[in-house]
C-alpha cells in the first residue's frame, strides 16, 4: 500500500513539475525537512538540501512572523541569483518548487499560487489516505518513548531548527546547540555526539545524519544510561521518517 501511495504521489509531483516551463523540480518533504519523493525535468538536484532548507525556513519564519501577526505563514519564498524556491506549507508535508530565474519572466507568483497550493494540498490528502503515513512527528515519538526527556530538539547542522518539543527558544537554543557541534567539528569531522552534563541535568547533541542534528535535555542523562538509548533510537532508523 505505502508503495502504491508513493507512486500515486510522484505522479502528482510529474503533474505540478508542469506548472510552468521554468520549474525544474519538485520536491515533497515532511516538516522536519526528509525527503519523501521527488522529480527532475533534467538532471537531479540535491533533495535532501533543499528540504533541509525549506523547514528550516519555514520553522523560522512561522516564529519570526508570530512576532507581528497571529497568522502563520503559507508559503515562503526563497530567491537566490540563478533560482526561486517556493515552499508551499501543508500541516505535515512541504511542497517545494525550484525554478530557474533563467526562464521565469513570464512566472507570475500571485497568478500561479492557488494552483501550486492546489497540488500541495491534493498530495498531503493522498499522503493522508494511507494509515501509513499518517504523520506524528518523530519528536513526539522520542518523547513517548523516553519519557524521562524533557526538552528535544531538531535542527539543521547550522543551527536553524526544525521542530522542538517542550522548547519554548526555539532559534536561540538551536544557534548555542549547533555552535556545540560545529566546535566540535574543529576537533574532528567524525564527531557523532557530545554530552554536557551537570550534578542534575544534561544536553546531548547528536547527528542524525549529514544535514541534521538532535538535541535533547534531561535530568536523566547524568544519572543513567539516558544518553545511550537516544543514540540507539537514532541509529536504528527510527528517527528518519
Amino acid at each position: 500500500m505505502a508503495g502504491e501511495i508513493i507512486a500515486k504521489v510522484a505522479d502528482l509531483l510529474q503533474e505540478a513539475l508542469s506548472v510552468h516551463s521554468s520549474c525544474k523540480s519538485v520536491i515533497l518533504c515532511t516538516k522536519e525537512g526528509v525527503v519523501v519523493a521527488a522529480v527532475y525535468r533534467h538532471d537531479e538536484g540535491d533533495a535532501a538540501i533543499l528540504s533541509t532548507v525549506s523547514a528550516a525556513l519555514a520553522w523560522s519564519g512561522i516564529s519570526a512572523l508570530a512576532l507581528f501577526s497571529d497568522s502563520r505563514p503559507v508559503y515562503l519564498v526563497h530567491t537566490t541569483e540563478v533560482e526561486r524556491v517556493i515552499t508551499v506549507l501543508q500541516p505535515d508535508h512541504y511542497l517545494i518548487f525550484v525554478l530557474d530565474r533563467g526562464d521565469e519572466t513570464s512566472f507570475k507568483l500571485e497568478k500561479k499560487l492557488t494552483t501550486l497550493q492546489a497540488f500541495a494540498t491534493r498530495v498531503e490528502l493522498l499522503m493522508h489516505s494511507s494509515a501509513e503515513f499518517i504523520f506524528e512527528n518523530m519528536l513526539d515519538r522520542l518523547v513517548k518513548s523516553m519519557p524521562e526527556i524533557d526538552h528535544a530538539m531538531l535542527l539543521t547542522l547550522d543551527g536553524l531548527p526544525l521542530g522542538s518539543v517542550g522548547i519554548a527558544n526555539d532559534i536561540e537554543l538551536a544557534g548555542i546547540a549547533g555552535s556545540i557541534f560545529a566546535n566540535g567539528l574543529t576537533f574532528s569531522e567524525s564527531t557523532d555526539h557530545i554530552v554536557l552534563s551537570s550534578d542534575t541535568f544534561g544536553l546531548l547533541v547528536a547527528r542524525v545524519d549529514e544535514k541534521r542534528l538532535l538535541l535533547v535535555g534531561s535530568k536523566a542523562i547524568p544519572k543513567t544510561g539516558l544518553a545511550d538509548k537516544i543514540l540507539r533510537f537514532v541509529r536504528s532508523g527510527t528517527i528518519v521518517h
